[in-house]
């Protein structure tokens, strides 16, 4: 809540980034392949959407405009603006505080949750070489709860958003001649037939917000496509019914 930002590695105790961003900060999401390109997002009261492509390890940097510049040695150095100190990016903004930011488990597409609903984006992962501009484009968007007790709720009505893993959903069938069965709830098992069932390119996040649950299924773009009755696009998210 301080707006400070910190990426450590668990394995090099030296690759590290600590980022001060000068406002409440409240969702931070890793890219899946922040090894190679030190790459995160973060949101929070402000409103912004922020791509940050890192400093170096063991650099600690201020976004804060008129703060002196200092080389920082490691994390605990000075807090500055030295040379290659990494670049941040306003994705989205204006549409009140964000909650919520998550990466899908391909890496290549990321949501996050506003007071005005659900946003999903394309992101730079796994695009084909030629659609460079295909990158953070959005690409879908869905209303937040609409109720009569939105107005009194919406402080306490924080939303919630994870991206379904159907291997791990349909994982149960193998056990089921050993074990004994085990109950499963309407929803629990809903979810299994549909993973059984849907296109697998297709990925889906499973969004819990007030008193509202939605599966939201995201399909893949034909990014690359040369067919002249068949316009790019980087994809599309559409609401599927539990």
């Amino acid at each position: 809540m301080d707006g400070l930002v910190r990426v450590q590695s668990l394995i090099d105790l030296k690759d590290c980034q600590l980022r001060n961003f000068a406002r409440p900060v409240q969702a931070v999401a890793v890219s899946p392949d922040y090894k190679n390109d030190k790459t995160y997002l973060s949101g929070g009261r402000a409103g912004n959407l922020v791509l940050t492509v890192g400093a170096p390890q063991g650099r600690s940097t201020s976004t804060t405009v008129g703060t002196a510049a200092a080389a920082a040695s490691g994390w605990l150095g000075s807090m500055g603006l030295g040379t290659n100190t990494g670049k941040d990016t306003v994705l989205h903004s204006g549409e009140g505080p964000i909650s919520t930011i998550k990466w899908s488990l391909s890496g290549k597409y990321v949501a996050w949750l506003n007071e005005h609903g659900i946003k999903i984006m394309r992101t730079k992962l796994h695009l084909d070489t030629g659609d460079p501009e295909d990158a953070w484009k959005r690409i879908g968007h869905v209303d937040r709860p609409q109720s009569n007790e939105w107005e009194e709720m919406a402080g306490f009505w924080a939303g919630r958003a994870e991206w379904i893993d159907d291997q791990a959903v349909g994982s149960d069938d193998a056990d089921e001649a050993t074990e004994a069965p085990i109950a499963q709830s309407l929803a629990a098992a809903r979810l299994a037939r549909q993973a059984k069932a849907h296109d697998k390119a297709i990925e889906r996040l499973i969004v819990g917000w007030g008193g509202t649950i939605w599966i939201i299924h995201v399909h893949p773009g034909n990014e690359s496509s040369n067919r002249s009755d068949s316009p790019r696009s980087a994809g599309r998210a559409e609401i599927a019914k539990m």
